[in-house]
């Protein structure tokens, strides 16, 4: 008889499957120019603030996926903002 570890069930490879797709989906959000909320923050001041912001999201969103994905999770990517 096969014996998964919890980890390993067939459930909880649907879910990390559908969890990397859903990073994968972030990350393109992250990554497309929004210029509404561009016009929004050069108007309240913030674009520096928003862009480090998402760098953040898309650090710990690469960061989440390589666990996910089982890859070592040292090397470091950096999100270059449509400034």
């Amino acid at each position: 008889m096969e014996q998964h570890t919890a980890a390993e069930t067939p459930s909880n490879a649907n879910h990390d499957s559908a969890t990397l797709d859903a990073i994968q989906l972030m990350l393109r959000d992250l990554h497309t120019r929004h210029d509404e909320i561009r016009h929004r923050a050069a108007f309240r001041g913030c674009t520096k603030e928003l862009l480090e912001v998402q760098q953040e999201l898309v650090n710990y969103l690469l960061a989440k996926k390589s666990a996910l994905s089982g890859q070592n999770g040292s090397g470091s990517s950096t999100y270059h903002s449509f400034v």
